[in-house]
């Protein structure tokens, strides 16, 4: 499986983003519960506690999208490359096809 630099530096910085999301989700996950927490102790109003929440949310959710992660199309052209090219239906009947022209012929 012979890749280009290319390829394998698109790999190398899709792995470093799943890395990074990796450590980024339970993080906010934390401080999602944490302020939780202090809402139901009275420490945290409800609104206080939608102003944090939303954009814990919002970040948690656009995060895969951030860092300069590659796009999954050039992850999946990568592996289509990779894949060993099998013959569909057509190309053995367009096979058969020549092999009978030469033969009558």
């Amino acid at each position: 499986m012979a890749m280009s630099l290319k390829e394998i530096s698109v790999i190398k910085a899709a792995i470093q983003s799943r890395n990074r999301g990796k450590l980024l989700q339970p993080f906010l996950c934390i401080i999602l519960i944490a302020a939780l927490f202090t809402m139901i102790l009275g420490a945290m109003s409800g609104e206080q506690f939608a102003y944090l929440a939303i954009p814990l949310i919002f970040l948690t959710l656009i995060q895969p999208q951030l860092g300069g992660a590659p796009k999954y199309s050039e992850l999946v052209d990568i592996l289509e490359r990779q894949l060993p090219q099998k013959e569909t239906m057509e190309d053995v009947l367009s096979q058969e096809i020549r092999k009978h022209n030469k033969q009558t012929n």
